[in-house]
């Protein structure tokens, strides 16, 4: 009896060993394909919030000046653009409405 156990167990735990293996390859791969998704839906986001300041920006610095709206808006939009790791250019058009003055 104990060598028929031995031969079923030499038969059956690579099998298990293989189906737990490529379970965990699909799981990682899965979770990979997330990543890269997570990624791409970041830098999507942050270029359209660089896009909004660049639009305040064009709207508002020829005037020279800001209406109080427009810089809480550009305060909301510039948060969310930092919080999702933008800086660079979008903290420079940030930097150019905060220095206009603001008018109700």
């Amino acid at each position: 009896m104990p060598e028929q156990l031995m031969t079923l167990l030499e038969s059956v735990v690579p099998m298990l060993l293989t189906g737990v293996g490529g379970v965990c390859g699909w799981l990682l791969k899965s979770h990979r394909k997330e990543e890269v998704h997570d990624r791409v839906m970041e830098t999507g986001l942050r270029t359209l919030l660089r896009a909004e300041l660049l639009e305040i920006h064009a709207k508002h610095v020829p005037l020279g000046y800001m209406p109080l709206g427009a810089m809480e808006e550009a305060d909301r939009v510039y948060q969310a653009y930092h919080s999702l790791g933008g800086n660079g250019t979008g903290t420079k058009i940030y930097e150019d409405l905060k220095a206009l003055p603001t008018v109700d």
